[in-house]
């Protein structure tokens, strides 16, 4: 009789101590949900580029983390890549820049965008041309010969390229464009197989770096500011708006660190990127890295789809979407009111 009551109380005994086990496990689980993996999971894709430090800075301090949400990078070598993964299914972000999201839109593809990564751009793209003597400008430049210039089709310099010969009155007969990737373009300049390059930082950077002497740049902060914004699915913002809310946190927290830490933050970006110090110095002041909304979307969206339109590719009868229907403020707008400016 001694020996069941005895069985019974180290039951009894044993049963408390596991039950005290479970609830300690709880309650740790739910001051610090990632010790048990709990948080919900977003994957991400970017382009590895100077444009992407909020993401980076928000990665690598553990912003994301502490805001709620797993964030899982995967990088492309440009954004429009990105856009295509996101497109096809196997991503819940991507960034890009908003020449692919224009383009996209006007296929008929059908996403949302929360946020720019970046309130604007200030001459991040630009023209950087093998130096002749005494054709200092544009229009001297172009006017000699006919040029070959390389820019990134489907992309941000494309459509600035553009505009920049559009402004400085160059016409299709003295230009002939081709498509290089951006990271073969410094090279391509320096060898002399293409007269200049039309092209984002730290792409136009190093190609000035590596002209020196030999190099000329022609820039114009009033043609373009190449924006990067965050596209999410409609069903994405349906089904998981916690990790949304928690990623646009993230973001937002990293624009005060950076603002706080420049060094740092230029540290980081460099591990991200693989970057030279002094091309991260060089260009840091080329971008305003801020989770905002603003008019500059909508306008670059509709005149890069009428852009496509008028060159043909897209039928002349396609329909400009209405880009500012495709944008979602509310969240952002609910972190800062001041982060959205539409008007």
């Amino acid at each position: 009789m001694n020996t069941q009551r005895l069985f019974y109380q180290f039951a009894r005994l044993t049963l408390i101590a596991m039950m005290g086990i479970v609830f300690g496990c709880a309650k740790t689980s739910e001051d610090n949900p990632k010790t048990d993996g709990v948080l919900p999971i977003l994957t991400v894709g970017i382009q590895n580029s100077p444009a992407m430090a909020l993401v980076m800075v928000a990665e690598d301090k553990g912003l994301f983390d502490q805001a709620g949400v797993n964030v899982e990078i995967k990088e492309f070598t440009a954004g429009k890549f990105a856009l295509q993964a996101f497109l096809g299914g196997s991503l819940d972000i991507a960034i890009s820049g908003e020449v692919p999201v224009a383009l996209s839109a006007l296929q008929g593809n059908k996403f949302r965008v929360i946020a720019q990564v970046v309130e604007r751009t200030i001459n991040e793209c630009r023209v950087v041309v093998r130096k002749e003597k005494n054709l200092d400008t544009a229009e001297k430049y172009f006017s000699a010969k006919k040029r070959k210039l390389a820019t990134s089709f489907g992309g941000g310099p494309e459509f600035f390229t553009y505009n920049f010969l559009k402004k400085h009155g160059i016409k299709n007969d003295q230009v002939e464009i081709i498509s290089q990737k951006p990271e073969d373009m410094p090279a391509a300049l320096v060898s002399g197989t293409v007269d200049g390059v039309s092209i984002f930082d730290p792409f136009a950077r190093i190609a000035e770096v590596q002209m020196g002497e030999n190099g000329q740049t022609f820039a114009d902060a009033d043609i373009y500011s190449e924006l990067y914004v965050v596209n999410v699915m409609q069903k994405t913002l349906d089904d998981k708006p916690v990790p949304l809310k928690a990623f646009l946190k993230g973001l937002y927290e990293a624009q005060s660190f950076i603002s706080q830490n420049p060094d740092e933050s230029k540290q980081i970006l460099i591990k991200y990127t693989k970057l030279d110090r002094q091309i991260v110095d060089d260009i840091w002041g080329n971008f305003v890295f801020k989770p905002v909304i603003n008019n500059l979307f909508v306008d670059f969206t509709t005149a890069q789809a009428k852009w496509a339109i008028e060159k043909g590719t897209f039928p002349p009868e396609t329909p400009v979407p209405d880009y500012r229907a495709i944008l979602y403020p509310d969240w952002l707008q609910s972190l800062d009111p001041n982060a959205v400016a539409l008007q």
